[in-house]
């Protein structure tokens, strides 16, 4: 099973903003409404916050405790590691 950082954002009627790992593996932050979320890959989400703006996003801290927490669950799971992995190595580069 993937690694699932959409968290119960996913589910949030109103336009907010998440951090996500692009195809660059590099943090940008995105819009989103529920209904956005099946254009994105679950497992790219940096961390289980949401945040009202866009700035706000931009300059609070990343979350890899998130990361770290949606793994336990998935032990054994060598996809979601990888995938894991991916997202707190991209996080260490950001700081």
């Amino acid at each position: 099973m993937p690694l699932d950082m959409t968290g119960e954002a996913r589910h949030e009627r109103d336009v907010h903003y998440r951090r996500y790992l692009d195809r660059n593996n590099q943090v940008v932050v995105i819009c989103v409404q529920d209904f956005d979320y099946r254009d994105y890959e679950a497992h790219r989400f940096v961390d289980l916050a949401s945040f009202d703006t866009e700035a706000e996003a931009e300059v609070t801290p990343l979350r890899p405790d998130d990361v770290v927490q949606q793994t336990k669950g998935l032990y054994g799971d060598r996809l979601a590691f990888v995938q894991a992995l991916r997202l707190l190595q991209a996080i260490r580069e950001q700081r």
